[in-house]
């Protein structure tokens, strides 16, 4: 009996430890048809020169990397840096997206976003990468992290290493 009531025990709190891993299923096309607003909104106000939805669309601890090394950039220097950018009279927000993913994390809480585009103001010849990252607070989806890349064509390696020499 004294076995039993053992085996029993340890049942029940092998049982009632498991960890939980259900998610709760979220609509995957609302989410993605309301992130994908964001970005056009995100890419418009960019064209539009309107600072204020930059800034409310990052969360205050965001971080947004440049195409240089050496550009780390908290929620304020990516302002600052976007300020200075619209300022620019010659600097021309003239581009279009050619290509777009977004994949969710399973939880629905939080999306990685890849889009490609050629900005001729940046360069007429490489392509640009801008990887985001958004995650959803009380239902509004913020940018919590943004990284832009130069993506050239791998047969161009060979002339840009040479052009740098």
């Amino acid at each position: 009996m004294q076995y039993f009531k053992f085996f029993f025990i340890v049942l029940v709190v092998f049982i009632g430890c498991q960890p939980n891993t259900k998610t709760e299923p979220f609509d995957l096309e609302a989410a993605k048809k309301v992130v994908n607003t964001q970005l056009d909104n995100l890419h418009q106000s960019s064209k539009a020169k309107d600072i204020s939805f930059l800034r409310n669309m990052f969360t205050d601890d965001g971080l947004c990397l440049g195409t240089d090394p050496g550009e780390f950039w908290d929620k304020e220097q990516v302002i600052n840096v976007n300020l200075h950018m619209f300022e620019d009279e010659s600097m021309v927000f003239d581009y279009s997206i050619d290509k777009r993913e977004i994949r969710f994390n399973p939880d629905g809480n939080s999306a990685i976003c890849v889009e490609q585009f050629t900005w001729n103001s940046f360069s007429q010849k490489i392509p640009l990468r801008l990887v985001t990252h958004f995650i959803n607070i009380n239902n509004d989806w913020k940018l919590d992290f943004v990284s832009w890349s130069l993506i050239p064509l791998n047969a161009d390696l060979v002339k840009l290493n040479k052009a740098l020499e």
